[in-house]
C-alpha cells in the first residue's frame, strides 16, 4: 500500500501523494539513513541544532536534494518524526502512525486541512512520521507564521512553565476574530477542529498547536491542522482536552451528571465565539456521522490489530458522549423525507447512553420551537399514546434530549 494514503498495489508513493509531498517528484519511501540511535545521534545532533524539540517526540529537518531526502540544519522543506525514544508513553512504537491515521481522517473523511503527510521509513525500516512545511515559500523564503501563544503573549516568563496550556479554546477564538479579516470561515475551521480533537482524542491540542499565517495578500489566516493524533493510546489517563472550552466549562449540569463534556459543551463553546447555531449543528452533524469511512480508514492503517481496536474503542466512546442532533435523528426516522416530527404509523426505540430505552412517536407540541433550541423534542410513549391521542394532554409528553440519545430504531422491531 501506498504509505502516504493507503491506496492499494502501489509500490511507495501513488502519484497524488507525490504531487502533495513532493511536487510530482519521485521520492523513495525509504530514507539512505537508520533512524536515531547511540552510534548515529551526532549526525543528527550536528544538523538539527537549530530545530526545537516539543515532549517526548524528537523532530528532525530534511531537504530533497537530487531526489533524495538528506538531513539539514538550514532551508528545510520537511520534518520528520521517528518512533520516541522513550519508555515513558505505551505502544510508543505506533506513535508515527497513529499521528499519520489521525492526520488522514481529518483531512479525507472531514475535509480538514492538513499539511500534507506520511509515513517513510529509515533504512532500517523503523518508520516517521513525514510532513510537509506549509511556511516554505517556493523560492525557500517563509511565511510569517505565529502560533496562538506567541499571539496571546503567552510564554515561560508570563504564564510559568506550562504556558501552553493556560488559555481557553474560546480565548483562541476571540483572537482569530481580531486578528484574521475572514473570520467567519477561519472560526468555523477552528470549530471544527476542536471538535475533531475531542472525538479523536487528542488531549494535546494545546496554544501552541493552533497557528495563523500570513497570505501572499498579507492578510493572515488559519494555518492547515498539524500535529493531530490519538494522545489516549500513549498516554491513557490524561485529561480530554488540553486547554478548557470556556470558563468554568466543568460547573455545567451535564459534567457534573456524567463527568465529561458533551455536545451541549461544544455548542455553548459555539455560541461563544460567534458562530450561529445552525451552523455549529451542521458541523456537529458532520462530525459524527462518518463512522463506517472513518473505520474503514482503521481498518486499512499500519497499526497493529490491538492498536487498531483501542483506536476505534476510543473513537466510538467519544461519539456515544455527543449524543445525536437534529438532522441525526430526522434521518434515522425517515432517510428520504427527514424530519423528527414525521408521521410515523410504527414505533421508534430510542436508546439512551445510560441503557434506558424508550418506545413510542415523535410528535410536534406548542413547545416543541424552543425545545429543538436545546436539542430537546417530544415523544410520546406507548404507554401514554392512546390516552395523548384521545386527550393531547400535555401532561403525557415525555421530553427527550438528543445529547444523550446514542441510538434510534425505526421502525421498532419487537
Amino acid at each position: 500500500m501506498c504509505p502516504g494514503c493507503y491506496r492499494p498495489n502501489v509500490e511507495g508513493y501513488c502519484p497524488n501523494c507525490r504531487k502533495q509531498l513532493f511536487d510530482g517528484a519521485r521520492v523513495s519511501s525509504v530514507l539512505p539513513f537508520d533512524q536515531p540511535k547511540a552510534d548515529n545521534l551526532s549526525m543528527y545532533q550536528e544538523k538539527t541544532r537549530r530545530l526545537s524539540i516539543s515532549g517526548v517526540q524528537l523532530k528532525y529537518s530534511l531537504r530533497l536534494e537530487d531526489g533524495a531526502l538528506r538531513l539539514t540544519e538550514k532551508g528545510g522543506q520537511y520534518i520528520i518524526k521517528p518512533v520516541p525514544p522513550t519508555t515513558q508513553i505505551t505502544h510508543q512504537d505506533q506513535a508515527p502512525e497513529n499521528e499519520h491515521l489521525t492526520m488522514q481522517i481529518a483531512s479525507r473523511v472531514f475535509g480538514i486541512q492538513t499539511a500534507a503527510n506520511a509515513l517513510i521509513y529509515f533504512k532500517d525500516g523503523a518508520p516517521a512520521y513525514i510532513t510537509r512545511r506549509f511556511d516554505v515559500k517556493p523560492d525557500g523564503s517563509k511565511y510569517l507564521q505565529e502560533d496562538m501563544a506567541q499571539i496571546s503573549g503567552a510564554s515561560r516568563q508570563t504564564r510559568g512553565e506550562n504556558f501552553k496550556y493556560e488559555g481557553t479554546y474560546e480565548d483562541i477564538g476571540h483572537l482569530i476574530k481580531k486578528h484574521v479579516a475572514a473570520a467567519q470561515p477561519a472560526l468555523e475551521r477552528f470549530f471544527q477542529l476542536v471538535l475533531f480533537n475531542y472525538i479523536f482524542s487528542n488531549g494535546d491540542a494545546h496554544l501552541k498547536n493552533f497557528s495563523l499565517i500570513q497570505t501572499t495578500m498579507g492578510d493572515y489566516t488559519l494555518t492547515p491542522a498539524y500535529d493531530l493524533m490519538s494522545t489516549v493510546l500513549h498516554t491513557p489517563h490524561e485529561s480530554d482536552m488540553a486547554l478548557e472550552c470556556y470558563e468554568k466549562d466543568m460547573e455545567t449540569s451535564f459534567y457534573s451528571k456524567w463527568g465529561y463534556f458533551g455536545q451541549h459543551t461544544f455548542r455553548t463553546l459555539a455560541e461563544k465565539i460567534g458562530i450561529q447555531p445552525v451552523r455549529s449543528s451542521r458541523i456537529i452533524t458532520r462530525m459524527l456521522e462518518q463512522r463506517n469511512r472513518v473505520t474503514g480508514l482503521i481498518s486499512s492503517s499500519f497499526l497493529s490489530d490491538d492498536v487498531k481496536q483501542a483506536y476505534q474503542h476510543n473513537y466510538f466512546a467519544k461519539l456515544q458522549r455527543m449524543g445525536m442532533t437534529e438532522d441525526m435523528i430526522a434521518s434515522a426516522i425517515d432517510p428520504v423525507h427527514p424530519g423528527v416530527y414525521a408521521v410515523t404509523t410504527t414505533p421508534t426505540r430510542l436508546t439512551f447512553i445510560d441503557g434506558s430505552v424508550k418506545d413510542g412517536y415523535f410528535d410536534t407540541t406548542s413547545r416543541s420551537h424552543d425545545l429543538a433550541a436545546e436539542n430537546k423534542y417530544s415523544f410520546i410513549e406507548l404507554s401514554n399514546a392512546t390516552d395523548y391521542r384521545n386527550t393531547r394532554d400535555q401532561a403525557l409528553v415525555t421530553i427527550v434530549d438528543g445529547d444523550l440519545l446514542i441510538g434510534i430504531e425505526h421502525p421498532m422491531v419487537g
